[in-house]
């Protein structure tokens, strides 16, 4: 990755477009490549499992509460897309056996509730990599409140419209982002950063 950006920004400089601070320059290259990179995964993953709109329905809702909720992180870049892309391949499986096996949609009910009412106790958790301060705990609680019960929204009126599988997508997410702050909680307590 960061020969890449070294050749964009050796471009830019040889073309005298580097306008701002090189670091600043730097810092942006890295999130929008590391983005594209996530995005053609998930939607590779998603082609290959044949889940390609419950990937991007599970994606759109886990993003959006997992971005204010906080929770475990992994350490490195690596790490970090290894687990990401098992947990999207595992999110789609689940998202799946449910629509197969549509008696396993009252247990994801029951855990999606369950997963909205931690949140809204529980959100945000902070991680080694990113420690919030009080203000940013108040904003990105409150956030994630919103989120997790606009997502559940989605949800039940999917549900309603017969949008099965797109619902469980939206619940899964949902889920997935609530275990990871649990994760995240238990990994803050281990390391005496916060008490359960």
């Amino acid at each position: 990755m960061e020969k890449i950006i070294d050749k964009i920004i050796e471009k830019m400089k040889n073309s005298d477009s580097l306008s701002a601070d090189e670091e600043i320059v730097r810092y942006g290259l890295d999130i929008m490549i590391t983005k594209f990179i996530f995005t053609v995964s998930i939607a590779v993953v998603g082609l290959l499992m044949k889940s390609f709109f419950e990937g991007v329905v599970f994606t759109a809702a886990y993003s959006l509460v997992r971005q204010y909720g906080g929770g475990s992180h992994a350490k490195t870049r690596i790490g970090c897309y290894i687990r990401s892309m098992l947990t999207f391949a595992a999110a789609l499986v689940i998202i799946n056996s449910v629509g197969y096996l549509p008696i396993l949609t009252v247990p994801l009910s029951v855990l999606t509730v369950a997963s909205v009412v931690y949140i809204f106790f529980a959100a945000p958790i902070d991680s080694e990599n990113k420690r919030l301060d009080s203000d940013e705990i108040r904003v990105y609680g409150r956030k994630a409140r919103i989120m997790a019960s606009a997502m559940l929204v989605v949800s039940v009126i999917l549900l309603l419209l017969k949008f099965n599988i797109f619902a469980f997508s939206a619940m899964t997410g949902i889920i997935v982002s609530a275990f990871l702050m649990v994760v995240g909680q238990i990994e803050n307590y281990r390391s005496g950063e916060n008490k359960l």
